[in-house]
């Protein structure tokens, strides 16, 4: 049903309690693999990398402090999964992290999104946003949205 599980993380605590229910649909549904994904707006490094149609293209490359504490915590979260026998793999992603999540699913096997809500509600999400909110209006892949503690009822 589920082959490749699609799991957002931001480096946050917060964002890990959609996990569980990764791991849950991973083992009843026999997916291949869980990808555990994080963006990152900008980052330090990049290399040029040739064979591309139009030509040469910049990749991100992470080699920042924030970039290798974000690749060092992905690497910690997939050991995890791996313990419990879910084969995962981690991949950093350039960009909004909402645009960066859609991207990544639109163009890498996915069959269900697994991302964890903060439940902002009015005026703080409208002037922050919501990614969340973004990645479900904006994904044509299923989104599971699992509310963090604390979320307020009915945000």
């Amino acid at each position: 049903m589920y082959k490749n599980i699609l799991v957002p993380l931001d480096g946050k605590n917060l964002a890990e309690v959609a996990l569980p229910y990764a791991m849950e649909l991973a083992k009843r549904c026999g997916s291949e693999d869980i990808t555990l994904i994080a963006a990152i707006k900008s980052t330090k490094g990049y290399k040029r990398v040739t064979g591309y149609p139009l030509g040469e293209r910049p990749v991100s490359q992470p080699v920042g402090k924030k970039e290798m504490n974000l690749q060092n915590y992905l690497a910690g979260v997939a050991q995890k999964l791996q313990d419990e026998g879910i084969k995962v793999q981690t991949k950093i992603v350039l960009g909004k992290p909402a645009q960066a999540i859609i991207f990544y699913a639109e163009h890498n096997p996915c069959d269900l999104i697994i991302m964890a809500t903060r439940g902002r509600a009015g005026l703080s999400r409208w002037i922050r946003g919501s990614v969340a909110a973004s990645v479900i209006r904006g994904s044509v892949m299923p989104v599971l949205m699992v509310k963090s503690p604390g979320t307020p009822p009915g945000a």
